[in-house]
């Protein structure tokens, strides 16, 4: 039996313990290489003799198709569309995990951050005072008593209510599958997407990337925006139209927006949201905390462990 990692970066190996080690090591021989291959072929010598891939990253399908010995693969987090096809690997009957429910706490708070940092224009007065300016470029706002609307109702939509609904705000909600004890759970209020996009003052997505999802954020729907609101994506970049939301930030419908994921990542230098005014970056680190990692890692080798048992879980094929 031979576990493979074949794509670790520094903050895995790291955090990669030798209890972790020891859990795989029971089965057979664990290897891991650092850093991402150089090539489709590199890849390929990596993985071929693997039964098991712990993957921390993505995978091709070319790749994939070389993997003539594999059974498993374990994917290191939630969203595993934009990193493997889950079709592609069940048809060579191979089956695949993630880790459901990881980081709701750390994306939440990311959430958060980007959206406070909009409100009071951190940015701005940080670039200001470095300068060696003083003033006041633009007014920042309260959010205290202000709407914020959550697009998606998931573990880290519900986190965020918590966070917002702390800060004083009213929080509204759209999801596909409203009820009563959910929003009473959650302390929010389910709406129309039309109607959340018309009263919130911060619109944040908290969605999975599916074929169902994919756009549902586009023209129409950032016109029927509050002018001047703040819009947050930590979620997933294919669930929003990117040039709809540039022409939002470019004709002020806008009044910023914080954006952690890309359609291309890491991002290209011609994407046209970099030259707008009033956003703030980061890239897709939003669940990169010490503590999510570390959870992470240790779903990944139980979903491992319990699939060479006999007892598979968190399948998604």
């Amino acid at each position: 039996m031979l576990i493979v990692l074949p794509n670790a970066d520094d903050l895995c190996e790291k955090l990669l313990t030798d209890y972790h080690k020891e859990q795989l090591s029971q089965f057979g021989k664990f290897e891991l290489y650092r850093g991402r291959p150089n090539s489709t072929q590199e890849y390929v010598d990596r993985v071929r003799d693997a039964n098991v891939l712990l993957l921390w990253g993505s995978i091709s399908n070319e790749v994939l198709g070389e993997c003539h010995n594999v059974s498993m693969v374990s994917f290191a987090g939630t969203g595993y569309k934009n990193y493997l096809d889950a079709d592609f690997a069940a048809s060579r009957g191979i089956k695949v995990t993630n880790t459901p429910s990881y980081g709701a706490n750390p994306v939440a708070e990311h959430a958060v951050a980007l959206m406070m940092s909009l409100a009071k224009n951190i940015p701005s007065n940080h670039s200001l005072v470095s300068a060696g300016h003083w003033g006041t470029p633009r007014l920042s706002f309260e959010l205290e008593g202000k709407v914020v609307g959550l697009i998606g109702l998931g573990a880290i939509g519900t986190r965020m209510a918590a966070l917002c609904s702390a800060l004083g705000m009213k929080v509204l909600c759209w999801t596909a599958h409203p009820s009563e004890e959910r929003a009473k759970k959650a302390g929010v209020t389910f709406v129309s997407l039309e109607s959340l996009l018309s009263q919130s003052d911060v619109v944040s997505i908290h969605l999975p990337y599916t074929d169902a999802t994919k756009g549902v954020i586009g023209e129409e729907q950032f016109a029927s925006m509050k002018r001047g609101a703040i819009f947050i994506n930590t979620a997933r970049a294919e669930v929003v139209d990117t040039s709809s939301l540039v022409r939002s930030l470019q004709s002020g419908r806008l009044a910023g927006a914080g954006i952690d994921v890309f359609d291309d990542e890491p991002i290209h230098s011609d994407n046209p949201l970099l030259r707008c005014e009033n956003v703030i970056f980061s890239p897709h680190v939003g669940y990169n905390t010490q503590e999510s990692i570390q959870q992470i890692l240790d779903i990944s080798i139980q979903n491992i462990v319990a699939f060479l048992r006999g007892n598979p879980i968190n399948l998604v094929n």
